[in-house]
Formats: C-alpha cells, sequence, structure tokens
C-alpha cells in the first residue's frame, strides 16, 4: 500500500474516532469539573475520560492535501497543498484561480 495512502485511512480513522468520543469527553468533563457532584463520581469520570482512546483527541486530526496527503501548507477551502494549488491553477482546473501576468 502506497504511503499516501495510508496517512489517509489514518487521518479518516482519527476523524471518525474524534466525532465517536467527542459527546463522551465533554460530558466526562463537565462531570469531573462539577463541584456538586460527589467526589467519588468526579474521579470515576476522570478515571473514565483518561481511558478514552488517545488518537480521538482533535489535536491528533491534520488537514492533510486530497491528493498528495501532505500536511504542511493546506488551505482550507480547497484541501490542497501548494504545490498542488500551482500546478492545477496553471491549468485552469481550478475556478477562481488564475495565473497571474503582469
Amino acid at each position: 500500500m502506497l504511503r499516501e495512502f495510508q496517512w489517509k485511512i489514518m487521518d479518516n480513522l482519527k476523524r471518525k474516532l474524534f466525532l465517536k468520543n467527542e459527546l463522551k469527553k465533554h460530558i466526562l468533563k463537565s462531570i469531573s469539573k462539577n463541584t456538586k457532584v460527589p467526589l467519588a463520581h468526579r474521579q470515576m469520570a476522570l478515571y473514565n475520560k483518561s481511558k478514552l482512546v488517545r488518537r480521538s483527541s482533535n489535536t491528533q486530526v491534520n488537514n492533510r492535501c486530497v491528493f498528495t496527503g501532505r500536511i504542511s501548507y493546506v488551505l482550507k477551502n480547497t484541501q490542497y497543498s501548494r504545490f498542488l494549488i500551482r500546478s492545477e491553477s496553471n491549468k485552469g482546473h481550478l475556478p477562481g484561480f488564475k495565473r497571474a501576468s503582469w
């Protein structure tokens, strides 16, 4: 399997895990911060929060280029890396981008 496909698969897995565990994390965090809840319940909430999968955090999710799988310099609106934007805009395949001419 090519390396770029492995990155895309891992990134998609991390995004799915984040969506799956986001609500659970917020609930457990609010229980652990609430001082009106008994101490045993708060400690149990902290323990359960620590046992959630680490890959499910938002910081693990990277913006990746759709075609190349690069992480660095990916535009949010197109999901393309800078190299792909340059080549595709020079060919005229991207709407709204045009080649600079003076």
